[in-house]
């Protein structure tokens, strides 16, 4: 029993130690500068890909992950200069949390309820939005408060760092001098929305 005891110990340190590995490194990109190297990025293209790699790494975690993909993409969207590998993160992060909230609202949810996330794309004037879109479970006022602040997390221990949405935070706000809004009602789902200059040199008015 000693020896047994012993194993489960070791099984756990093991367990924590990896993720507070996965923490330390989470941690120290969201520190970093990153890549700052900006050019033309045709938006629906990049948003198109970025869906396909967060829908299929997700489904490769969760097989029996079943959702409805929506793309409502502006036509006229053409390019935004930015970033394409830090705001890749901010995407996968929101499509990453949205999908996730939609698989875990199915099991509590109607047998009518059909799990959709959808994605939009909007030119206004100058700038670009890119919005996230789920009929998942809402975020509840005194939760919404909180979640751009580094490592706070509403998924079970374990399962987030609670550093992705202050990462995309701070790489829509710092990086691209943008905005990270969000628009919420629990029971009706949530929306992100990624509003970012289309051209750095031109000044947007974020009011």
């Amino acid at each position: 029993s000693l020896m047994n005891g012993l194993k489960l110990n070791a099984a756990q340190i093991h367990k924590h130690g990896k993720r507070a590995d996965s923490i330390v490194k989470n941690m120290m990109q969201h520190a970093s500068e990153g890549v700052t190297e900006r050019y033309p990025i045709d938006i629906n293209a990049f948003v198109e890909e970025y869906i396909g790699l967060s829908y299929h790494g997700m489904k490769a975690q969760t097989p029996e992950l079943d959702v409805t993909v929506v793309r409502d993409f502006d036509d006229g969207a053409g390019n935004v200069v930015m970033t394409p590998q830090e705001m890749g993160r901010v995407l996968v992060n929101l499509l990453n949390n949205a999908f996730y909230a939609v698989h875990e609202h199915r099991k509590s949810a109607g047998a009518d309820y059909s799990p959709t996330v959808t994605v939009r794309t909007k030119r206004v004037d100058s700038r670009m939005e890119i919005s996230v879109i789920d009929n998942g479970p809402g975020i509840p006022d005194g939760v919404k408060d909180k979640i751009f602040q580094p490592l706070f997390t509403t998924k079970p221990t374990g399962s987030g760092t609670g550093l992705g949405l202050s990462l995309a935070f701070d790489i829509v706000t710092q990086m691209h001098g943008g905005q990270l809004l969000v628009d919420t009602e629990v029971g009706r789902g949530t929306t992100f929305v990624a509003r970012i200059p289309i051209d750095p040199k031109i000044h947007v008015d974020n009011s």
